[in-house]
């Protein structure tokens, strides 16, 4: 073990230093306390006039982005209202074409139920007239029906080479979930046949068309239309 006198020796040559030193030592630590000081002031005025102007600033960028977002928000609202008004303008035109679109197919055609012969009469438009149309009636022969037809002229021209389409069907069902539309448009059979008659002004024309083979069910449902070939007027007498 070292002895104790030893140990407090060595002590001793430690704080003799310090002891004879204690003047300068308190003189360090004072001025270095100072030079805190003073640097703890010189952050705080500079915190004090330069940290406010920051604030301000940040405060004004801030402001500026509220500003942008709202304008934003304002733009978006607008966009909204504006997409809105244009869809309301797209249905409002799709409907107006789908009505107009309806009201010029409403008479492009004639549609008969065979059963129903006899019971009225059709409005059949053309490219280059209105024509009167009549189912008179029905026969069936071996394999199938002869329907017989009365087309009216009810204007003040000849016509000539008219052309009769007809398609023909089952009536389509739209409580049949396993038939579309377009499938039951693509069953319907068809034919086309020439009038050898003019259509003379306020007069009929009868003609008739042979459907074979066809079983009842499958006259349900009858198409006709019309197209013109050749029209002619009188002159006007000078």
């Amino acid at each position: 073990m070292i002895p104790l006198e030893k140990i407090k020796e060595k002590m001793e040559k430690v704080i003799a230093p310090i002891r004879n030193n204690i003047s300068l030592i308190k003189k360090t630590v004072i001025i270095i306390f100072g030079i805190l000081v003073i640097l703890s002031l010189v952050l705080s005025i500079y915190s004090c006039s330069v940290l406010p102007g920051r604030i301000v600033k940040l405060q004004k960028e801030l402001d500026s982005l509220t500003s942008d977002i709202d304008k934003i928000k304002k733009d978006n609202e607008n966009l909204v209202a504006e997409l809105q008004s244009f869809n309301d303008l797209k249905v409002k035109i799709l409907t107006d074409l789908t009505i107009n679109k309806l009201k010029l197919d409403q008479y492009s055609k004639a549609v008969f139920n065979a059963a129903d012969a006899s019971k009225g009469f059709a409005r059949l438009d053309s490219s280059t007239g209105m024509f009167f149309l009549i189912l008179d009636k029905t026969e069936q022969f071996s394999d199938g029906y002869k329907l017989f037809f009365r087309l009216g002229n009810p204007q003040n021209c000849v016509y000539n080479g008219c052309k009769v389409l007809i398609r023909w069907g089952q009536k389509y069902d739209r409580e049949n979930k396993d038939l579309s539309y377009e499938d039951w448009e693509k069953s319907l059979k068809s034919s086309e046949l020439s009038l050898q008659d003019m259509l003379i002004p306020g007069q009929w024309c009868s003609f008739d068309v042979a459907i074979s083979p066809a079983k009842s069910e499958d006259i349900q449902y009858v198409e006709v239309k019309v197209q013109a070939e050749q029209i002619s007027m009188q002159k006007s007498k000078e």
